[in-house]
C-alpha cells in the first residue's frame, strides 16, 4: 500500500481511503496543538491562544492542561479524552495523551513536547 492519492473521472472522496480515522485524527491534533491562534490567515481562530493566555503570563499547569483538554475535545472526531498526563519543567510544558475517535478506536499516545 502506497496511500498515494488517486482521482478517477471525479472528485476526491473518501471512498477507498484506507487511513484508520485514528490517525487522521491524531494528525490533525498534532497540527492543532503546535499551531498558534492567528497564525492561519485563512481561519485567524484557528490553534491554541499561546500568546493570549499562556506566554508572559502566570499561568498554573493546571489551567494550561485545560486549556489543552478544551483544544483537544474541540477537534473534529473526537468523542473523549482517555488518557491525559503533563509536565511542566524549568517552563517547557510537554504532554502525553490519547483519544476515542468517534467510531469508537482509540489513537495511539500522541506526545506534543516544546520544539
Amino acid at each position: 500500500m502506497t496511500r498515494d492519492v488517486v482521482w478517477e473521472n471525479g472528485p476526491l472522496t473518501s471512498i477507498g481511503v484506507t487511513h484508520p480515522l485514528t490517525e487522521n485524527v491524531a494528525q490533525r491534533l498534532i497540527i492543532l496543538l503546535r499551531s498558534f491562534t492567528g497564525d492561519w490567515f485563512w481561519d485567524t481562530t484557528y490553534g491554541v491562544d499561546y500568546w493570549g493566555r499562556i506566554l508572559g503570563k502566570k499561568t498554573s499547569k493546571a489551567s494550561v492542561d485545560l486549556l489543552m483538554q478544551q483544544a483537544i475535545l474541540s477537534e473534529p472526531g473526537v468523542k473523549q479524552i482517555v488518557t491525559f498526563t503533563s509536565t511542566l519543567i524549568n517552563r517547557q510544558y510537554s504532554l502525553t495523551f490519547s483519544v476515542k475517535v468517534v467510531d469508537g478506536t482509540v489513537t495511539q499516545p500522541i506526545t506534543i513536547t516544546p520544539v
